[in-house]
């Protein structure tokens, strides 16, 4: 997914139906197919709104500029030779195989996951969740599902995380994060510590985890992140497939960091 797609849906989730933002993510959004091709005037007419306040909009939402918005909106399906999004991975082979085999290859994955764990790092982060006062956890589309779940889970037992949905405040937070703060990444391919995954120029690479001064965990299925400079404690996991079943894989690992850090704490 396109962070311009992404940010607009996070505008409908928490802003206010009757606010300038709410409307103008509304209207880009059921026009989101034509703003490629459309000139900010265009854009200002279909909203019914000023040049100067799509300008203003498109800064708000953490472009530099229309122009620099504009651009996002070119996402398309298996862009910069990424099959990992949400329809070529999943729908496509659904679409290719059967509801079954697609539940099967989640048990297989499900079993690895089960046998590579290392409960013993689980643990790790459980003392550093005692240790840390400041904690936050963060991630991209389904990955950002799981720092959330973790948030709630973690809030049943008396632990108060903070994440954010919108990536620009995740990069922000983790630059100016001190030395008292703890950070959980959850990130699939590792690529969430690597480079700018939402970004319309490709691989970019990411400098936000070079400025901060956090401690940083990743929970990852990628082996290499163990070396990343940047990564304190790399918890990672298994699965077979190319599939991407990692959205159920880490309800999985935040069920294990809850229940650890409910018993740690008796």
């Amino acid at each position: 997914m396109g962070e311009l797609l992404n940010r607009l849906l996070i505008i409908l989730n928490n802003g206010k139906e009757n606010s300038t933002h709410y409307h103008i993510a509304n209207v880009l959004l059921c026009n989101f197919e034509s703003i490629k091709n459309m000139t900010i005037s265009e854009v200002a007419d279909l909203c019914f709104v000023s040049k100067s306040t799509i300008s203003k909009f498109a800064r708000y939402i953490g472009f530099d500029d229309f122009l620099e918005m504009k651009l996002a909106s070119s996402y398309r399906s298996n862009k910069y030779s990424n099959n990992l999004n949400y329809n070529d991975n999943i729908l496509s082979y659904i679409e290719s195989h059967t509801e079954e085999e697609y539940i099967d290859v989640i048990i297989d994955d499900l079993k690895l996951a089960k046998s590579s764990i290392d409960m013993s790092k689980i643990d790790e982060l459980v003392e550093n969740l005692i240790k840390y006062d400041k904690v936050a956890a963060f991630g991209l589309l389904y990955s950002e599902s799981a720092a959330m779940d973790l948030q709630m889970k973690l809030a049943y037992n008396g632990k108060y995380i903070t994440t954010h949905i919108n990536d620009v405040e995740q990069n922000e937070f983790i630059k100016n994060a001190d030395k008292d703060t703890l950070i959980i990444i959850f990130t699939n391919s590792g690529d969430y510590i690597k480079k700018y995954q939402l970004v319309t120029a490709g691989n970019i690479d990411k400098n936000v985890f070079r400025q901060t001064k956090a401690k940083i965990v990743a929970i990852t299925a990628n082996k290499k992140i163990e070396k990343y400079p940047y990564v304190n404690l790399c918890i990672t996991f298994r699965h077979a497939s190319s599939v991407q079943t990692h959205s159920i894989l880490f309800q999985l690992i935040t069920d294990f960091i809850a229940f650890r850090y409910k018993k740690r704490k008796k």
